[in-house]
């Protein structure tokens, strides 16, 4: 009988440690420049739920991302960007309190349509592109694109300085996303890089001066609050 609850008690070891194991969050796999020349940022107070009734507001680091507005949209007839208002959706707008200043930060995805063949037919695929900006001690921008396998890639540019920004869609366990699970920023050396799955996580690199490094962190903020529009086929 002791032997059966030993065997027992064994058993719920393994079985709870096995669902533990399959319950463990997703990490992104940090470019190797990045984990070598960056501070890591340490993220609090985020919630996992979002939209008009949720607090959105969370602190990273020295900085703090407030006001969080899900119904921003550019107004009529403007525009966003270089973007029409019209082909804006799901569009929001923060603020980021960081030592160097107050920034206002404002975000939209953007309809790209593109036609696909399929079934002997051709049909519009709605992509979605997304844009940032941060307007307050400096003007802060990136513009993504989805290339042809839908992977993400585009332009950061801050204080006359511009960046690569790319989708980040692999695990630390060598499993893919088909979605992005982050973001990293680079020119000839690493700037940084953001976690948005989770609790999410961003890092900084040592190098960059206060500014710049405030500039990026208003536009990493900017992409931990992205929630993109579903994608769906129109004939």
């Amino acid at each position: 009988m002791l032997r059966s609850r030993e065997l027992l008690g064994s058993g719920l070891v393994v079985f709870v440690a096995a669902a533990t194991a399959g319950c463990a969050p997703v990490r992104m796999a940090v470019p190797k420049d990045v984990g070598s020349a960056s501070d890591e940022i340490a993220i609090a107070d985020r919630s996992s739920m979002s939209g008009a009734m949720v607090d959105e507001s969370f602190k990273m680091g020295p900085y703090q991302v407030t006001d969080v507005d899900r119904k921003w949209t550019s107004s009529s007839g403007s525009s966003f960007l270089n973007t029409s208002s019209s082909n804006t959706k799901a569009g929001y707008a923060f603020a980021l309190k960081a030592p160097e200043g107050t920034y206002k930060g404002q975000c939209a995805s953007i309809v790209d349509e593109k036609a696909v063949g399929m079934f002997g037919g051709t049909f519009s695929k709605q992509n979605f592109d997304v844009k940032c900006a941060c307007a307050g001690a400096a003007q802060a921008t990136f513009e993504m694109k989805s290339d042809t396998t839908s992977q993400y890639r585009g332009k950061v540019t801050t204080r006359n300085t511009t960046f690569d920004i790319e989708g980040i869609y692999n695990d630390d366990k060598g499993s893919s996303s088909s979605t992005a699970i982050g973001y990293y920023v680079h020119g000839g050396d690493a700037v940084g890089a953001v976690e948005v799955v989770g609790k999410g996580r961003v890092w900084l690199a040592k190098s960059l001066d206060p500014g710049t490094r405030a500039d990026v962190a208003c536009l990493f903020a900017g992409l931990l609050l992205h929630k993109p529009p579903s994608e769906n086929l129109t004939k």
